[in-house]
């Protein structure tokens, strides 16, 4: 760790080392910030981290790895995290699965429900003591539009897969609105926010597991897809300006507050 690295702010970006997640980090490395890149394995982390490097020469980096369609991955992410910085004045919840097909985490959990709502769910409480000690602190979960498609939402169905395994991966970003505006009602006035981003459609391997239409949909729409780079504006916004810093609870995309869908303005349900 550099001698000026204890007067950098501390970010940590889920899904660092591709698309979106390392787009992020990037950024926020252009902003002088220090940066934990987190990744499913630690040679993931370590070619991403080589990559950032290579383009901000001055980074400051540290890998931390972890599985997050794990919960006890999350978990051991989390003692990572606080066993090697004091300062944590970012969160930024990134790491994604779009699986089309229902597949079950070893622990029983539906995948994409796992990686993207629970894994940012359980790592938030987590390190929320950190945060707060930090404060005033940023937590930004990146959701996407088509949170706006679901029309009813069954809990129980969600952590299982069935029967609306078509539906988990917008289920999952519907959850993400749901939850930073939960969060962000349950830690007013300690000096946290907490946000959603909608990166907006992009170009990156969240789509890896596609399998048949939902393949030839994706590989078809990508001259319309936007660049990882433009994407990760929002939610460096989110987590860096002054403009929004004691804004909370909000759901942007390009930049600007957007207006939620029903469900997602639903306070029992979040």
């Amino acid at each position: 760790q550099s001698g000026g690295a204890d007067h950098r702010p501390t970010f940590l970006v889920t899904g660092a080392t591709s698309g979106v997640g390392e787009a992020i980090a990037a950024e926020l490395a252009v902003r002088r910030a220090r940066v934990l890149v987190g990744a499913r394995t630690a040679e993931r982390g370590e070619a991403a981290a080589e990559r950032i490097q290579s383009r901000v020469p001055e980074a400051d980096l540290q890998v931390v790895a972890g599985d997050l369609s794990l919960m006890r991955e999350v978990r051991s992410l989390a003692y990572q995290i606080m066993g090697s910085t004091q300062r944590l004045d970012g969160l930024i919840l990134n790491a994604a699965e779009a699986r089309s097909q229902l597949t079950l985490t070893d622990e029983g959990i539906e995948t994409n429900f796992a990686t993207n709502h629970l894994a940012g769910f359980l790592l938030t409480h987590l390190l929320l003591p950190q945060l707060r000690s930090s404060g005033p602190a940023r937590v930004v979960a990146i959701s996407s539009s088509v949170h706006a498609q679901v029309r009813m939402v069954d809990l129980n169905s969600v952590v299982t897969g069935a029967p609306l395994t078509p539906d988990s991966y917008r289920t999952s970003k519907l959850l993400n609105v749901l939850f930073v505006r939960e969060l962000a009602r349950r830690v007013e006035g300690i000096g946290i926010t907490a946000n959603a981003a909608d990166p907006g459609f992009v170009r990156s391997n969240l789509g890896r597991h596609a399998v048949g239409g939902h393949r030839m949909l994706r590989a078809l729409s990508r001259p319309m897809q936007s660049s990882p780079e433009r994407a990760a504006a929002t939610a460096v916004y989110l987590a860096t300006s002054e403009e929004v810093a004691r804004v909370t609870g909000g759901y942007y995309a390009n930049g600007h507050r957007m207006e939620l869908s029903g469900l997602a303005k639903n306070d029992q349900l979040a």
